[in-house]
């Protein structure tokens, strides 16, 4: 690869299809670009990293894929030399003398992308290359997403680390596995001097073919600060660690959650520069989510197996992973892993209740008929593992974006649980510290398109003043083992110690003059990236008022991304549960416009004024005495208009008939169980022993029915899974008629919809 063969090569677009698209004054940004071809055997990504990067912040962002042949990495970008940095902490929420803490740390980002506006004719992919903010968002800003996670306890800060910081660059490296080409792009403001502008993004490009080509700078990057090995101490040890275990059961078994994802950190002191820990990570456990940020105070870096949420062109991705088996030394041995992994019960309903909860995120956000599961547990190869996964897929709502779909989905529910709030809330109190870049999120946020794409930051670590920071937990269910349980969470950590150790071993071996020499080149970037401040940094932010963004956001964020409050249709009280969303978009399927407002966010009052047809109460966790209002709500509209209560739903409505609900004595979440019924009311038409999903450890007992209420559904062992007012059009089912997995669910609530008026005389 020669420095010549650039003068050959045709910068796409010219500067006449540049000065076209301008003329429209639709966009204001291009990105131009020159390709070559390259040879990863002469230039491996990484080498191709060190001689590019300058600076205190840079980053290469790397994907491979598996399959039963082996590893195919597919692409590397690269990034140095940002002209913007952004982020956001507690101790930094100070703006005009205003406390800002309390407040969405992505309004400003949201804000600052709107400015930028990329000709679609002229994009390229991946969307990063358009140019963005690339970076992460820490687990613990899920207290803006949800405030009720806040309230449940000040968190230590032992990290001391931005909640949130990204990077904006003008200029990338796109290093194409699969047509073996390496691309130079740089951005193209339509703004001012257009001639001047192509001639510095022209220039930006020809200065980085120049480093590629040249020495690879290491710096400190072989440098060695001490040459002791730590093996690690964890933040709450093993008996710690445990006893988290034992506390969540409990709460399992009281119906307060159907899964938590605890975790524990362990430190370790190292002397080798962490990019040495992320080459030996990528080659021990390469993965479709590759990352290596230096962010000048410290780093992180990892490969991440799971996408968090990506939207291209307003559709949403969500891929939710649960369930692994090691793999096998041959097909063979990994068949026959697959089809065990495939027929352990608990590994299946784990992964159906996080399918549900991806389903319900994604819901909360997108258009009703479009959400989807596209692929339902298959199995997914990696380097040491297999992994059951699945897709979940939609379209965003009107007027929403990538960064109302972020705030849905985040955090993972594999790295939460289930219900996703009372879980967090349960995580708070039990770890009481923050947990930084760990269980948050990776990625971007693309100028074109508003697309995004995010990994959650597992198989990751942080490196801080000498120090590894590993992190790992495990999802909680009642099934769980407190001894297995540490030793997974262990295990998880496995590929990223190991990187440590194989690092220190490679450098501590390394003789002083095989470290590289600092080679260190002039810039003419500043000038370029002064260019870019000008022209958008320091400009008004466009189309988006900062008091207005920050009181929607604050609304909607309160209230769940409830729907427009509108008179008539379906009132559904959501009680704070992940699956609430998944009953929305069923009823919205069927023809049904329906108002979702969450239990502490609206009075009966205001429900009476809205007239509601129907009425769901939703699932949720605990007991009915903590579903805020939503048994007033049940009162209130009894004898009025039809109402539907879905387990806690359910209990709620034996308890407002004098009824005491009770531990069941079964705890079944994620399972299904056939249920026999009366085929009356919801189940009129639905045939016998169907298979329904079930989330509950509470019920109510049979033989205490009061009499106003009859029993319409049971299981063989006679829980009682539906119940019917006797008088009034009311009715409850203990299972999820929205479930992936039940059987005629929609069928049930077509029936429901069939009811009239608010007692069953009015439906002769």
């Amino acid at each position: 690869m020669q420095v010549q063969k650039l003068a050959q090569q045709k910068t796409v677009p010219s500067f006449e299809d540049v000065q076209a698209s301008a003329d429209g004054r639709r966009y204001n940004l291009i990105p131009i670009s020159q390709t070559i071809e390259w040879d990863p055997t002469l230039l491996t990504p990484l080498e191709c990293y060190l001689r590019i990067r300058r600076g205190d912040h840079s980053f290469i962002l790397e994907t491979a894929i598996h399959t039963a042949e082996g590893c195919q990495y597919r692409n590397s970008v690269i990034g140095t030399e940002p002209y913007q940095i952004t982020q956001t902490a507690e101790d930094l929420a100070q703006e005009d003398g205003q406390d800002l803490r309390s407040l969405d740390p992505l309004i400003d980002l949201e804000r600052e992308l709107a400015k930028y506006r990329v000709d679609p004719q002229y994009a390229l992919e991946p969307p990063v290359l358009n140019g963005g903010a690339v970076g992460y968002v820490s687990y613990d800003c899920v207290k803006y997403f949800e405030p009720r996670v806040k309230e449940a306890g000040k968190l230590s800060d032992d990290l001391k680390i931005p909640e949130t910081l990204f990077l904006f660059c003008n200029s990338f490296v796109y290093l194409d596995h699969e047509k073996s080409c390496l691309q130079i792009v740089a951005l193209c403001s339509l703004e001012g001097d257009l001639e001047a502008n192509y001639k510095l993004a022209s220039d930006r490009i020809h200065e980085l073919f120049r480093r590629v080509e040249g020495n690879v700078s290491e710096d400190d990057y072989t440098s060695i600060t001490h040459n002791q090995r730590d093996p690690g101490t964890s933040n709450y040890g093993e008996e710690g660690y445990k006893g988290f275990v034992d506390k969540l059961k409990e709460r399992i078994a009281d119906g307060d959650i159907i899964q938590c994802v605890p975790s524990h950190r362990i430190t370790r002191s190292t002397g080798v520069h962490p990019f040495q820990i992320y080459k030996s990570l990528r080659k021990l456990n390469p993965s479709p989510y590759m990352f290596y940020m230096d962010l000048k105070d410290f780093h992180i870096l990892g490969c991440s197996p799971e996408l968090l949420v990506k939207v291209t062109d307003g559709k949403i991705a969500n891929h939710p992973i649960a369930g692994t088996r090691k793999r096998g030394a041959n097909k063979e041995e990994d068949e026959a892993l697959r089809k065990d992994l495939l027929s352990d019960e608990k590994e299946i309903s784990e992964h159906v209740m996080l399918v549900d909860l991806g389903r319900n995120d994604v819901n909360r956000v997108a258009v009703p008929s479009s959400t989807k599961v596209d692929s339902l547990m298959h199995i997914e190869l990696y380097s040491h593992v297999m992994h059951i996964v699945s897709h979940v897929s939609g379209k965003l709502r009107e007027g929403l974006t990538s960064f109302d779909a972020f705030r849905s989905i985040f955090p993972a529910g594999t790295l939460s649980g289930a219900p996703k709030v009372k879980s967090m809330e349960f995580i708070s109190q039990l770890e009481k510290c923050k947990r930084g870049v760990y269980g948050g999120a990776v990625g971007y946020f693309s100028f074109f398109r508003g697309d995004a794409d995010t990994c959650i930051a597992i198989r990751s670590m942080l490196h801080k003043d000498g120090k590894a920071y590993l992190q790992a937990g495990g999802g909680i269910v009642y099934d769980s083992n407190r001894d297995d349980e540490y030793v997974e969470t262990i295990n998880k950590m496995g590929a990223t110690s190991k990187a440590v150790t194989m690092a220190e071993d490679d450098m501590f071996g390394m003789s002083q003059s095989d470290r590289r020499t600092p080679i260190v080149l002039e810039s003419s970037v500043a000038a370029y990236n002064e260019s870019f401040r000008k022209k958008f940094v320091q400009v008004e932010k466009v189309d988006l008022s900062r008091d207005q963004v920050h009181l929607e956001i604050k609304l909607k964020i309160a209230r769940g991304f409830d729907t427009e409050r509108r008179k008539g249709g379906i009132l559904m009280i959501d009680n704070y549960d992940s699956f609430t969303w998944n009953l929305y978009q069923y009823l919205s399927q069927l023809g049904q416009h329906v108002t979702v407002i969450r239990n502490d966010q609206i009075t009966v009052e205001e429900c009476l004024q809205l007239e509601p047809e129907k009425v769901v109460i939703s699932p949720g966790p605990s007991w009915p005495k903590d579903a805020g209002i939503s048994s007033d709500v049940m009162r209130a509209f009894e004898g009025k208009v039809p109402i539907l209560g879905v387990c806690l739903g359910l209990e709620c409505m034996y308890e407002v008939y004098g009824g005491k609900i009770t531990h069941c004595g079964e705890i079944k979440h994620g399972k299904t169980s056939p249920i026999t019924h009366d085929g009356k009311g919801v189940f009129s038409g639905i045939p016998q022993n169907i298979p329904v999903t079930r989330y509950h450890s509470l019920a109510a007992p049979a033989d205490k029915m009061p009499s106003v209420i009859e029993v319409t559904a049971q299981t063989s062992s006679g829980i009682v899974m539906g119940m019917r007012h006797k008088t009034y059009t009311v009715e409850g089912v203990q299972f999820h008629p929205e479930s992936i997995k039940t059987d005629f669910g929609m069928e049930m609530l077509a029936n429901f919809l069939k009811f009239k008026g608010g007692k069953w005389s009015d439906n002769n």
